[in-house]
């Protein structure tokens, strides 16, 4: 068994989003420009002052048997459930999440 480690994007677009959200958004929007994100376990919430579109990056290590297991699709699963739960804990509605999953012994070892 070996630890592998993912890099988990999961893209949305807010939806209906009230206006004091709106707001809210916007007056916070500086600290969550993707120039100071970076992948961490606890993820990066980001999005632009547009209030569009949002994305979260997640570093996700998983205990996995190479040959045995599909640990990219657990990595994309855990990575999709941490930014469902903080859109849920911010009160905020999405749509059209896609999740994106690079593993990080593929790009190391090229």
């Amino acid at each position: 068994m070996s630890v592998s480690i993912f890099r988990v994007t999961v893209r949305g677009q807010f939806a209906d989003l009230t206006d004091d959200q709106r707001v809210a958004l916007l007056a916070d929007a500086e600290a969550h420009d993707i120039m100071v994100s970076a992948y961490t376990a606890a993820g990066t919430f980001t999005y632009d002052t547009r209030v569009v579109v949002f994305s979260y990056r997640f570093e996700v290590r998983i205990n996995s048997d190479p040959v045995a297991d599909d640990a990219g699709s657990e990595a994309a699963r855990i990575g999709e459930e941490k930014a469902i739960l903080d859109l849920q804990r911010r009160g905020l509605g999405w749509k059209r999440l896609r999740t994106d999953v690079a593993n990080m012994a593929d790009i190391w070892s090229d």
